[in-house]
């Protein structure tokens, strides 16, 4: 064999197995260690409940820990940019609410990540109905009793609700913007006092997750005026969604999604999508969701890309109309 040919061949030999050097940490199996589930909020809420069940659940079907890290702090941005700037090889992931990857890029003035391109959205994992409640003494009964209330007393109907910027806020805020009511807004810290000044008469009506109000509407001291999903919920089934009141086009709810960092691998995406989705569907996890205030979602990557742009688009002139911010 020509000298020419043989430095040719052993430079490809070099080169090949330079590749295949270059090449295990890609094709390494996954996941190789531990996996760290980032939930941006505090324990013991719904959101960090279903993560941990996600979890457990992972953990088993992949033969390897995937291990809930709470990052709470800004609104969730905090643990959110952690996992934005996380290597991408699918050993960091989030669990997370529409928050910090839609509605705060709306009402922060400067971000710590952009949403759009610094994470990969993996699963849409369960949807948060929101009901609007009343004390039991008001004088409307349903959202179209309200509206008409509020539009011949502007101004009039006290509504208390959840921190500015959440959820529950936002949804009242559509309200009234698809409808031209005016409500007294009256923001609380937590979910606790604004409850109990419910109760108590101090205001007329409120905002907040199902969970939150479900005792008590069940109780008969607080009644559901309509829930912000699309379509009736199970946890209140006799509710009509605000859509139906003649609100066309109404919906508010809050959601939970698992994403990762950008650049996260196609493959890895869709074997981690294909495992959310199965776990969605075990009838464990549908028995487990509705006391949590959950209603499960599942679906494509691009299906939760869309619903991330869809929020954007459909919170941007609510928010600019209240001139809601929070920093």
């Amino acid at each position: 064999m020509p000298d020419i040919t043989r430095r040719h061949m052993g430079a490809l030999a070099l080169g090949a197995g330079a590749t295949v050097a270059m090449r295990p940490a890609a094709a390494q199996a996954w996941p190789s260690r531990p996996v760290t589930v980032v939930v941006p909020w505090p324990a013991g809420g719904s959101t960090d409940v279903l993560a941990r069940s996600v979890c457990q659940n992972f953990s088993t079907r992949f033969g390897q820990s995937f291990v809930v890290d709470n990052r709470s702090g800004a609104n969730g941005n905090i643990g959110a940019a952690a996992v934005a700037r996380a290597t991408p090889d699918g050993h960091t992931l989030m669990v997370t609410t529409n928050g910090p990857i839609t509605n705060n890029t709306l009402l922060y003035r400067s971000m710590p990540f952009n949403p759009s391109t610094d994470l990969t959205p993996v699963a849409l994992l369960a949807e948060l109905p929101i009901v609007l409640a009343a004390r039991s003494q008001a004088p409307y009964g349903n959202v179209q009793e309200l509206v008409a209330y509020a539009k011949a007393n502007p101004d009039k109907v006290n509504c208390g609700t959840p921190p500015r910027g959440s959820a529950a806020h936002l949804a009242v805020e559509l309200l009234m913007f698809r409808t031209g009511i005016r409500l007294n807004l009256v923001p609380y810290r937590g979910s606790a006092p604004l409850t109990n000044d419910l109760l108590a008469g101090a205001v007329d009506m409120g905002i907040d997750l199902v969970t939150t109000y479900l005792p008590h509407i069940q109780a008969g001291t607080l009644k559901a005026l309509g829930v912000t999903a699309t379509a009736p919920i199970p946890q209140l089934p006799q509710t009509l969604p605000v859509q139906s009141q003649g609100v066309p086009d109404y919906q508010a709810t809050g959601w939970i999604s698992l994403l990762g960092p950008a650049h996260l691998p196609e493959d890895m995406v869709g074997t981690l999508n294909a495992a959310s989705n199965a776990y969605l569907a075990l009838p464990e996890t549908r028995a487990m969701l509705p006391p949590l205030g959950l209603t499960p979602l599942g679906g494509t990557p691009t299906d939760l890309t869309r619903r991330m742009a869809a929020e954007v688009a459909q919170w941007r002139p609510v928010i600019q109309a209240a001139q809601i911010s929070i920093d």
